[in-house]
């Protein structure tokens, strides 16, 4: 069907489709309005309508048709870092692959890096705030749990230690004599103990206050 737009000499303005049938409307038209022999300008408009139309694709011999041409390619919208690395996208410059973005946030935890960094990080590579964080909580209590081990060690050794000058003392009762230098050494000793005694347990019962890398403590 083609659509007719017709204004008649008595300024009423109609519309139509048609089916042309040889170039032409099938049958008369009339103005609505005052009755007026509206078939001329109907063809004309039908013609003129016919002509704007893009040409029909080209055809081969043997009725093949050709394959119209292919229209370019629309531009590229701009993808946002966090939507490029959840699309699986081309890396931009500057990231690096999300499993490998975890390990470095891990890393980072357990240096002593600030969480709110972390996640900074881990949202710059592709994660998004919700996922991040929690993330990064999960690394923080793994971070904890190693201090806590530490911790542990550090107590039982001084425990150890402390034990030292008191193993001495109770030696030098026994035998009867007492060797200053040597009993001042212990006592050094079990100060050490002391000291690694009360360190490990702020490890254990505040692991979260604990700086630094995991690794030195």
């Amino acid at each position: 069907m083609v659509p007719i737009k017709i204004q008649c000499g008595c300024g009423q303005r109609y519309a139509f489709e048609v089916e042309p049938v040889g170039g032409r409307v099938p049958s008369a038209v009339t103005c609505p309005a005052c009755g007026a022999n509206g078939t001329d300008a109907a063809n004309a408009a039908l013609a003129q309508s016919v002509t704007a139309q893009p040409p029909a694709p080209a055809t081969r011999a043997g009725g093949l048709r050709l394959a119209a041409p292919a229209h370019a390619a629309p531009p590229a919208t701009p993808v946002s870092p966090w939507t490029a690395a959840r699309r699986g996208a081309t890396l931009l410059p500057g990231q690096t692959d999300r499993t490998q973005a975890k390990y470095e946030a891990q890393a980072r935890i357990l240096w002593g890096d600030p969480p709110k960094e972390v996640i900074i990080y881990l949202m710059s590579h592709g994660f998004n705030r919700e996922d991040a964080s929690s993330m990064v909580e999960e690394m923080f209590r793994e971070r904890a749990a190693a201090i806590r081990g530490s911790g542990v060690r550090y107590l039982l050794g001084g425990i150890a230690l402390i034990c030292v000058p008191i193993l001495a003392f109770l030696y030098f009762l026994f035998v009867g004599y007492i060797l200053v230098k040597t009993f001042l050494l212990f006592v050094a000793i079990g100060l050490g103990g002391v000291y690694m005694a009360i360190k490990g347990a702020g490890m254990v019962m505040a692991p979260k206050s604990e700086q630094g890398d995991v690794a030195e403590q």
